[in-house]
């Protein structure tokens, strides 16, 4: 079983090298999202421990150093920067998007229907990490 195991990991290394070394190439700079894992393997979204197997730490510093490497940066967004709750058309804010049952909402700022929640967090985290590249 050992030798199991280490095939398995072997192969998400050797994922995580071609998917960081794919994104380092196409991109200068890439702005993330800095998760606490541990918190969110505890936290009883059902997944307990593949939460921390999925290798995001693992990625990230591979991400970070072919980056580097290339002349570009990661760019961490912290962690409570409030990106699934911020309409990224007008920056209202909405409080009930906090429940992560809610997928999709309209803004009743600015009247954009249907945002999608993890497109919408996508869009504002890239907002954010630009910003606070150029500050």
């Amino acid at each position: 079983t050992a030798k199991i195991h280490r095939h398995i990991a072997n192969q998400r290394k050797d994922f995580l090298q071609k998917k960081s070394t794919e994104i380092a190439n196409q991109y200068s700079f890439v702005c993330v999202e800095d998760l606490n894992m541990k918190a969110m393997a505890n936290r009883g979204f059902g997944n307990g421990k593949a939460t921390l197997d999925n290798g995001y730490g693992m990625f990230l510093t591979m991400l970070d150093y072919k980056l580097r490497d290339r002349g570009g940066q990661l760019i961490k967004v912290g962690r409570f920067f409030p990106s699934s709750q911020l309409c990224s058309h007008c920056g209202f804010k909405n409080p009930l998007v906090k429940n992560l049952s809610i997928r999709h909402w309209d803004c009743p700022n600015c009247g954009k229907i249907h945002i999608d929640r993890d497109v919408n967090a996508a869009k504002n985290i890239k907002k954010e990490g630009l910003r606070s590249l150029t500050a």
